[in-house]
């Protein structure tokens, strides 16, 4: 028996075959080749296996990219219309600042121009309607709230300015008001000599009273018709002892004839207040006080200065 023979045993015994058999070497032909089949078949399962799965973990990373950009994209989107939101919150914040201020400047005109607050209550919303409704069909979009916000905030800004300048102009007119002679200089008393033509006490001519007089009780007290800035505190000729007003607007007052003085030179005195005691200084018959009105330094008639009081 040489290297190249196949021992087989069966039941007849022990047989031998030669490598250089036909049906042996066909055999072992046919089954190296099976082996190789198989393990080519086992080769293009398992890359086919592996092929498939790689294909999976590729379409699963494409989807966590996906999913990550959309997360991404969802964030900006989130901090954008956070931004808008803080944006479009400060500009309301404005707005009610703005309303506030308008309503105080309203409630102020209301106040100084005596408008029954019943009428024009800038606390309640006002009344709007329409007997129909056309509806447009358009989406309002943030830009057109943008867009309104700030065409609303603008638009109080010049109304504010606007009630600004009317209340400006309303103090002014009150201020002058308060400045115009409209008070009686004296506590009490009455009426003794108007303005215009009479008979001189002391000629016993015609002459022009440029002034009114008053007469009252004893040590009766004389008080400024207006407020204004002491001109004058002390004697002036024929005057006697006198305080000269300074009201502002070309409005002066005097009060002449006094027993004494109250208020100094350069003194700030208000409506109403005591500025000097009645008494018969000067050119005077008895005890009284001369009051005269200038306007932008002419005597004018005292009377419709004080009239309403």
């Amino acid at each position: 028996m040489n290297k190249f023979t196949i021992i087989k045993h069966d039941r007849q015994g022990m047989k031998q075959y030669a490598l250089t058999d036909p049906k042996v070497k066909g055999l072992l032909i046919a089954g190296t080749s099976f082996v190789v089949a198989l393990v080519m078949a086992l080769g293009i399962l398992l890359g086919s296996l592996f092929t498939g799965k790689q294909k999976d973990y590729d379409k699963i990373a494409d989807l966590q990219a996906k999913v990550e950009h959309s997360q991404i994209t969802l964030d900006e989107y989130k901090s954008m219309v956070q931004n808008d939101l803080d944006a479009m919150s400060l500009q309301v914040g404005r707005l009610m600042a703005q309303s506030t201020r308008l309503n105080a400047l309203g409630n102020r005109l209301t106040e100084v121009n005596n408008i029954n607050p019943e009428e024009f209550n800038l606390d309640s919303e006002p009344g709007v309607g329409g007997a129909e409704v056309a509806l447009t069909g358009e989406h309002n979009t943030p830009q057109d709230l943008y867009q309104n916000l700030f065409s609303l905030e603008n638009s109080f800004f010049k109304q504010q300015e606007q009630l600004n300048i009317l209340t400006q102009m309303l103090n002014n007119e009150t201020a002058n008001n308060q400045a115009m002679p409209h008070n009686k200089p004296l506590q009490g008393g009455w009426i003794s000599s108007r303005y215009g033509k009479r008979i001189d006490p002391f000629t016993g001519k015609k002459a022009s009273h440029h002034g009114m007089d008053f007469s009252g009780k004893y040590d009766a007290e004389i008080t400024a018709a207006a407020e204004g800035i002491v001109v004058w505190a002390g004697k002036r000729g024929n005057y006697g002892n006198m305080v000269e007003i300074d009201h502002g607007n070309g409005y002066t007052t005097r009060y002449a004839h006094a027993k004494s003085l109250n208020v100094n030179l350069g003194q700030r005195v208000e409506a109403g207040e005591l500025i000097a005691i009645m008494g018969k200084s000067g050119r005077a018959t008895s005890e009284h006080l001369h009051f005269e009105v200038l306007k932008n330094g002419h005597k004018v008639n005292p009377l419709p200065f004080i009239q309403s009081s």
